[in-house]
């Protein structure tokens, strides 16, 4: 990812943060977001109505989200910021409040170099290390004659910015990282998540966060086969959106079809007989016949 987008998403994040210059509230069950209109109204359909026709909305700068998932919403105004939820990206902010660590392949600098100019660099923040890289190198070529020559290679700040989370999960398309910011062994059951907020974003006109959504649902569903999650997500995804949008359904419907053997467990009996549609659809499958007519 080139410096100016980490500069980008940095600033975002810290706004997220902060709040700061914020301009509208929304409200949920439980909690309240300050967020920026001009932020949303260009991302989302709905917000975008909020905010510029003479609605409620826009006279109070209150957005009432109470009857909607306050889990969903969370991830919702996350991902206005982040270009993602359940993630953990760096800010200026949190760096600040965090220790300062150092880059695995910045660790074999001696511990005997005190200078603050090299301390500086190795800061896991973005805008920390665009500032180091733009300032004179002065102090640095002094210290530099006592370092071996692979810790000089380390020293050409603007070719090598230092590793951060954020390196990790930006790529030429923002709807193409989703599956770097989680490992397995740190994964957590979000499957029934995800289809809530399939189903937010659907809901306010957010076609990216819908479309990370998808992605997230379709890499852990296989890890979920076995799990309690597994009915009671296929029941959120299909009471959660209409007959059309076949962006979940289709990933079920494939599960159920590499695996029949799921149709037979009792969980998902019960969920099969509290949700037609989805009990619809997998008769036509067994008989042979198309999903959709």
């Amino acid at each position: 990812m080139d410096t100016p987008t980490i500069e980008l998403m940095s600033a975002l994040a810290s706004m997220h943060e902060s709040g700061k210059y914020s301009d509208l509230t929304i409200v949920t069950a439980n909690k309240s977001y300050p967020v920026h209109r001009v932020l949303l109204a260009s991302r989302s359909s709905f917000f975008e109505g909020a905010c510029s026709n003479p609605f409620r909305e826009s006279e109070t700068g209150v957005i009432d989200l109470t009857e909607d998932d306050p889990t969903a919403v969370e991830y919702m105004v996350h991902y206005f910021y982040h270009l993602d939820y359940l993630n953990k990206p760096l800010s200026r902010r949190s760096s600040k409040r965090s220790n300062p660590s150092i880059s695995p392949r910045m660790s074999r600098f001696p511990a005997r170099q005190p200078s603050k100019k090299l301390n500086l660099t190795l800061v896991e923040d973005p805008l920390l290390a665009m500032l180091s890289a733009a300032t004179p190198a002065t102090p640095l070529t002094e210290e530099a004659e006592h370092l071996q020559p692979d810790d000089q290679d380390a020293l050409e700040l603007p070719a090598k910015l230092p590793d951060t989370p954020m390196q990790d999960q930006f790529m030429d398309d923002p709807f193409d990282y989703v599956f770097t910011e989680t490992k397995a062994d740190d994964e957590q059951s979000h499957l029934v998540t995800h289809a809530k907020v399939y189903a937010i974003a659907e809901k306010y006109g957010i076609i990216g966060l819908k479309s990370i959504a998808r992605k997230k649902f379709a890499a852990q569903i296989e890890a979920h086969l076995d799990s309690d999650e597994l009915p009671e997500a296929c029941q959120e995804a299909y009471e959660s959106t209409v007959d059309t949008d076949r962006g979940l359904r289709d990933i079920i419907i494939q599960a159920f079809r590499s695996h029949p053997n799921l149709s037979s467990r009792k969980d998902v009996e019960l969920v099969l007989r509290e949700t037609p549609s989805l009990a619809f659809e997998l008769f036509r499958v067994a008989s042979g016949l198309p999903i959709t007519s």
